[in-house]
């Protein structure tokens, strides 16, 4: 903050102050001791909005050194030259190194998930726990605390050095990195790459990503896949370079049965770091909740940006697909990175038509005469449809009589009555990119949801249309674009989640679920280290009781949790295992169960070393002006005065009868 807006604020405050206690008050004998209390407060607070650094050691003095010891996951690999002192690991060299610092007078913060201060004759009790090396907070922290030097203990595997290196040279303090041994020969999984779901007598094709190998690796390396705990093929992939990856891929063979199935990677073979040996994936075959399936009939970028929206609030299994010939469509990443690029993914019409008719909601883009034939006879009993027309015959699939295509630029019109109004209503001032290929309305059927003008201007002509009838909902979609919204970040964005959002919710709204539990965790696989998530779509507001066990039947989670708007929730960080749960729902005959695992995998050794250099930052010159300094949010004396002086003033208008 400026001095000058500083001393501006403060001026106009301390006069509101005065003319409250001499204008407004009634006049008391104490009223001016009354006014610096006051004042004595407001400062304080204009002081903190400031935050000024303060020094904390006169000119001349000794920095104070902190070391910061990184105790993320990857520190626990077998180092490549341990000296004789340790055991063997990068985690024991790196607390022997700790325990010199502060024998030597450093003050030592110890980084996993948070950053603390550690007692350093209780270093050994420390383990490598953490998730991802994210040092700019602890360097942060360090500098609050007096630092003006941080002697850094990691294997440099920092997954953000920019940030750090930054925060360290706003702060004025130093970064030194300590030369730890590096780690021995290492492979690890990167990805393993499966469906989620699958058909009966389908044959089910993977892939395997290897990578992070570092010191001197063998030419190759053998990967084995397991079905259900029971190996059923062996790979053998060339051991990358450091930094890269190589890839193969598998099937599963198409007699898996019904029901879930694991399906395993892990490498062959003692290395530096076992817990990034092993990835597992869950397919399963003939799922009971079919979920929402997407179907392009043609190149668009909306697929895209939609699928992902439908992912993340149906609350249900989402499956895309893109048609890239006459008899092959290719799957979709749910989250939005598009085809998966594998044979693995593509099926034929035949199997196609199978998802459609199990579907519970189906979302039809690039619909022309062709398409809507096409799918006509699978969705007959569809009791939700989300059309995209392309022309007048893939509008008329749902009920909608429209004309050909009009040229020129469409921007939002006001809202007109529908279940969607209160996020259409906020289109028509949010200045989004125009919409194209508009398909007039012939019919009178009512439903629009969202009007578009011309330019602007001109008669309004409906782009989107929600109606009800015969037992289903159906959505037509009559223009085209709506992928530039989401194209732009920011505002555009949100506009694009929140109307495609309100349209799944409305699409979905007072019908059954689909098959399976009504609050369940959102991945059958879940990632070490987070806290579980879950949904609980159709029970908001709900309170629900959730018990979970693990692999021994010792109960970890026990707890009554109401479902929040939206369905989604978080529960505690649970250790890396496979897990059951059962969840007690409110007048439902039983209760819904099911399993669940949290991964021990983590790829944190899969990540390069950072060089020293974009580490390391000069510390400041020995006849630096201030050789401590921290932040004044960071005084507590400072908290301490405004919350004086504020009780002194209540204390003071009691005594002098004013309120």
């Amino acid at each position: 903050m400026p001095i000058l807006l500083l001393i501006a604020v403060l001026i106009l405050a301390g006069g509101f102050c005065g003319w409250i206690y001499y204008r407004r008050e009634f006049e008391v004998r104490a009223r001016g001791v009354l006014l610096a209390a006051r004042l004595v407060a407001v400062t304080g607070v204009v002081a903190l909005l400031w935050n000024p650094t303060l020094p904390t050691a006169p000119r001349g003095a000794g920095p104070e050194r902190f070391a910061i010891l990184d105790a993320s996951a990857s520190m626990a690999a077998a180092a490549s030259a341990a000296p004789s002192t340790t055991t063997g690991t990068t985690w024991d060299e790196a607390l022997r190194r700790a325990a010199a610092l502060a024998d030597g007078g450093a003050r030592v913060l110890v980084l996993d998930d948070r950053v603390h201060a550690a007692d350093p004759a209780r270093l050994d009790g420390l383990r490598p726990v953490g998730t991802a090396s994210l040092l700019a907070g602890a360097v942060t922290v360090a500098a609050e605390a007096g630092a003006r030097e941080v002697v850094l203990i990691s294997d440099r595997r920092v997954r953000d050095p920019v940030a750090t290196a930054a925060i360290a040279r706003r702060l004025g303090v130093g970064i030194t990195v300590d030369t730890l041994p590096g780690a021995a020969y290492n492979l690890g999984i990167g990805r393993l790459l499966l469906p989620a779901t699958a058909e009966r007598g389908e044959t089910v094709r993977g892939r395997v990503e290897l990578g992070g190998s570092t010191a001197t690796p063998p030419d190759s390396a053998t990967v084995t896949i397991s079905l259900d705990g029971r190996p059923i093929q062996a790979l053998r992939l060339p051991v990358p370079t450091p930094g890269g990856t190589s890839t193969a891929e598998f099937t599963l063979g198409g007699s898996l049965a019904a029901g879930p199935h694991r399906v395993t990677a892990r490498i062959e073979g003692a290395d530096a770091f076992p817990d990034d040996d092993e990835r597992a994936a869950i397919v399963e075959v003939d799922p009971e909740e079919t979920g929402v399936l997407l179907v392009s009939f043609a190149p668009d970028w909306e697929p895209r940006f939609l699928l992902p929206v439908l992912n993340q609030v149906t609350g249900l299994p989402v499956r895309g697909f893109l048609r890239t010939g006459p008899d092959r469509f290719q799957a979709m990443d749910p989250d939005g990175a598009g085809a998966t690029g594998t044979a693995a993914a593509a099926i034929d019409a035949a199997a196609l038509e199978r998802l459609l008719s199990r579907a519970e909601m189906v979302v039809a883009m690039g619909l022309d005469g062709a398409a809507a034939e096409f799918i006509e006879g699978p969705t007959a009993r569809t009791r939700r449809l989300l059309l995209f027309a392309a022309d007048a015959a893939g509008a008329a699939l749902g009920g909608v009589a429209a004309g050909a295509a009009l040229t020129g630029e469409w921007y939002p019109d006001e809202a007109p009555p529908s279940p969607v109004a209160g996020e259409v209503a906020r289109l028509a001032a949010a200045g989004l990119p125009p919409l194209t290929g508009v398909l007039p309305l012939l019919d009178q059927g009512g439903g629009a949801a969202l009007d578009l003008r011309l330019g602007g201007a001109g008669e309004p002509r409906a782009a989107l249309l929600l109606r009800t009838g015969g037992g289903r909902r159906v959505g037509v979609v009559l223009a085209r674009g709506f992928w530039r919204w989401s194209f732009r970040d920011g505002v555009p964005r949100e506009h694009y989640r929140a109307l495609w959002a309100a349209v799944g919710g409305w699409m979905m709204a007072d019908e059954p679920l689909a098959a399976g539990p009504g609050v369940r965790p959102v991945a059958p696989i879940l990632p070490r280290g987070a806290a579980v998530s879950w949904l609980g779509r159709g029970h908001e507001g709900e309170e629900v009781r959730i018990t979970v066990t693990d692999s021994a039947a010792a109960t970890v989670l026990d707890s009554a949790v109401t479902v929040p708007a939206g369905g989604h929730f978080t529960s505690g960080v649970l250790p890396a295992g496979r897990y059951m749960y059962t969840v007690a729902v409110p007048n439902a005959p039983a209760p819904d169960s099911g399993a669940f695992e949290v991964e021990s995998w983590t790829d944190e050794m899969l990540r390069l070393p950072v060089p020293f250099a974009e580490l390391t930052v000069p510390a400041p010159p020995a006849n630096a002006a201030l050789q401590r300094n921290r932040p004044l949010r960071a005084w507590p004396p400072a908290y301490l005065v405004i919350l004086a002086a504020l009780c002194a003033e209540w204390i003071g208008r009691r005594r002098a009868g004013l309120r």
